[in-house]
């Protein structure tokens, strides 16, 4: 599609305009070979620092605003949109994700029991025919235990374990009620500033009448993550697959880039199935733009 292609030259725009750069240079006054901070050592060493402040929130997954977000093929829609027809290809999408510690060194040295909570929402902003409304929010609450690590493997450093639990709702009741529990564990390894999230998930049986009873055949039983940190640019990627016959899955790439000491742009782009609660069932590709607070790094 013409929207996939462009979305690659934007994104591949971007690894070329670094394809010269080279890794961090040793920060001023340094000795030589000293160990420049990492960007997950940054932020370890940040959230730790803030954790109790009072009037702090710490951001767990990305927090961003795209004003522009383009749906290629909106398809499905809550029963007050009057159908597909009453969807607008162009929308705001934004997810606010924040998260505090409850407890540490519980079992072992630095280990953290944590709280996040995640909104993902999809705002008909321009659609003024059906009064503007959101058309899609997702609530993903969890609750996870996070333990330090250093195991090795082909070159990468496990650096962190993550367990814990999550669910997730579109809040609606009847024809669109959207829900899943799962257990997950989350190993994340660092190779330099590359970082790779490796997270499966096992879903727990839903009690009374289960609304999408087909979902783990669209977003299958776990993602995989990889996250470049290059000097001021962030790069990732996420990859999802059923590993069966049917072959769904889905891609999402993000590029953040400082627009000032506080603000990033941010570009993203989605092509598969579970983008929403929604439509987990149905393929969509999106390119959104817009700004960022927080990136993975």
């Amino acid at each position: 599609m013409a929207l996939r292609r462009s979305a690659c030259c934007l994104l591949l725009s971007c690894l070329a305009a670094d394809a010269m750069a080279s890794a961090p240079e040793a920060e001023p006054g340094l000795a030589e070979g000293t160990r420049v901070e990492s960007a997950l050592d940054r932020r370890i060493r940040i959230e730790r620092r803030t954790r109790y402040e009072s009037f702090v929130l710490t951001p767990h997954k990305p927090n961003y605003l795209m004003p522009w977000s383009y749906n290629d093929l909106p398809v499905n829609a809550p029963s007050e949109f009057g159908g597909p027809g009453g969807t607008d290809r162009i929308e705001i999408k934004f997810q606010l994700s924040v998260k505090f510690s409850i407890a540490e060194d519980i079992f072992t040295e630095q280990d953290s029991l944590q709280f996040a909570y995640t909104n993902l929402s999809f705002w008909q902003a321009y659609n003024d025919s059906v009064s503007s409304p959101f058309r899609e929010t997702v609530h993903e609450p969890e609750l996870f235990m996070i333990f330090r690590n250093d195991w090795e493997v082909m070159g990468f450093r496990n650096r962190l374990i993550q367990a814990g639990f999550v669910h997730q709702s579109n809040g609606r009741s009847g024809v669109d009620s959207r829900s899943w529990n799962r257990f997950y564990l989350d190993f994340i390894f660092q190779r330099g500033e590359f970082y790779l999230s490796l997270r499966p998930w096992y879903r727990l049986g839903e009690p009374g009448i289960d609304d999408n009873p087909d979902i783990e055949k669209f977003l299958g039983h776990g993602e995989l993550r990889g996250v470049w940190a290059w000097n001021a640019h962030t790069l990732s990627i996420m990859l999802r697959n059923n590993l069966h016959a049917e072959n769904y899955g889905a891609v999402e790439l993000n590029w953040s880039f400082p627009m000032s000491r506080r603000v990033r742009w941010f570009v993203q782009y989605f092509d598969g199935y579970g983008e929403s609660m929604i439509d987990y069932n149905v393929r969509v590709e999106r390119l959104g733009i817009g700004v960022a607070l927080t990136d993975w790094l």
